[in-house]
């Protein structure tokens, strides 16, 4: 691992080229630029190289669970093609589940893309829900990671 990339908060704007090329590739550059960005308590975690440039990047928010419990929800987590296996992606979800936990949350949810289920039960989320249909984006599953 490369001590020199570094995870800290950041502005949602500095993750918009990576969200685009990797969560949104071929779409307008709007839609990267979400709503919830601006919520109360947001923030977003990026691992950034020495440069400056983003390679790895998450958000999160209060927002209840999908069955109501009090959680905090992560979204648009993105890791550079170029730098997987690197466990940037993971610094970046560790470094958000200390600031949720600091900020006194018990939970973190997402909606996993089917394919990054594997990363996520690695760092400790379980899946609670049946597999289902984001569209236009594809196959998705509840996933959760009790911090209490």
């Amino acid at each position: 691992m490369d001590d020199a990339v570094r995870v800290r908060l950041v502005e949602p704007a500095l993750l918009h080229e990576l969200r685009l090329r990797v969560l949104r590739p071929g779409q307008p550059p709007s839609s990267v630029d979400h709503d919830y960005d601006r919520r109360p308590q947001v923030f977003h975690a990026a691992a950034l190289e020495a440069d400056g440039k983003v390679v790895g990047c998450a958000t999160f928010y209060p927002e209840p669970s999908p069955d109501g419990r009090a959680g905090w929800r992560l979204r648009a987590m993105a890791t550079a093609p170029e730098v997987r296996g690197k466990g940037y992606g993971a610094r970046v979800l560790r470094f958000g589940i200390d600031e949720v936990r600091a900020r006194g949350g018990k939970l973190v949810w997402c909606n996993a893309r089917s394919g990054a289920v594997w990363f996520y039960e690695r760092l400790g989320f379980a899946v609670v829900s049946d597999e289902f249909e984001l569209s236009p984006i594809g196959p998705h599953y509840v996933m959760e990671f009790d911090l209490s």
